[in-house]
């Protein structure tokens, strides 16, 4: 029961009892006219604390009245405060989904972010092996065109062997030719010599 004594600087708080519904009477004597009816746990502003038995209380509505004091708690009905509870219950548990949601969201986040790590990963590693294989690269362009050169410079050289294989073999058939022709002309002639002198003979 609420503990009743000198009045408060500022206004207590009272709540009506378990009893369904409380009379509050216009005076603080059974004999009073009752103004109003109120609900369990109806939250009551007091006015004057324990005066013969009763308190002097105003309702949420603004009516004033005489309640017995045995009829006041200090907190609310356990019927009010389970549904307190309740209804504390159900925002912790919409709480708990959306933290449960949001949960989730970042762990499909972290998801993500470890596949882009690794993807991250994979990408530098191809863009080393792309450096190493442009690098090799570069160095067979550069083997080609050095090999390229050294072809052109043979060729150059094959050229040359063979124009002066072509002017030797056009000089050895030319003097084979003129020997023949020379022969041709000589021979004959020591032949007519020679039968001459064995004539004489």
């Amino acid at each position: 029961m609420l503990a009743l004594g000198i009045a408060p600087a500022q206004a207590e708080r009272g709540y009506a009892t378990d009893a369904c519904t409380v009379p509050v009477q216009s005076g603080p004597a059974p004999g009073y006219k009752i103004v109003r009816m109120v609900s369990s746990g109806t939250a009551l502003e007091i006015l004057e604390p324990n005066a013969k038995g009763y308190t002097k209380v105003k309702t949420p509505e603004g009516t004033n009245g005489w309640i017995m004091s045995e009829y006041l708690m200090d907190q609310p009905s356990a019927r009010n405060r389970v549904a307190q509870f309740e209804a504390r219950i159900a925002a912790l548990e919409n709480e708990n989904k959306t933290l449960r949601g949001e949960n989730e969201s970042l762990g499909t986040a972290r998801d993500a972010s470890t596949r882009c790590g690794e993807e991250l990963t994979t990408v530098r590693h191809t863009a080393s092996k792309t450096l190493t294989i442009d690098s090799e690269n570069r160095r067979l362009q550069q083997e080609i065109e050095t090999s390229r050169e050294r072809q052109q410079q043979l060729e150059s050289e094959n050229s040359t062997l063979r124009n002066q294989s072509n002017r030797n073999w056009f000089i050895a058939g030319t003097g084979a030719t003129l020997g023949g022709l020379l022969c041709g002309l000589i021979i004959p002639h020591l032949s007519w010599g020679r039968r001459r002198r064995w004539d004489q003979y």
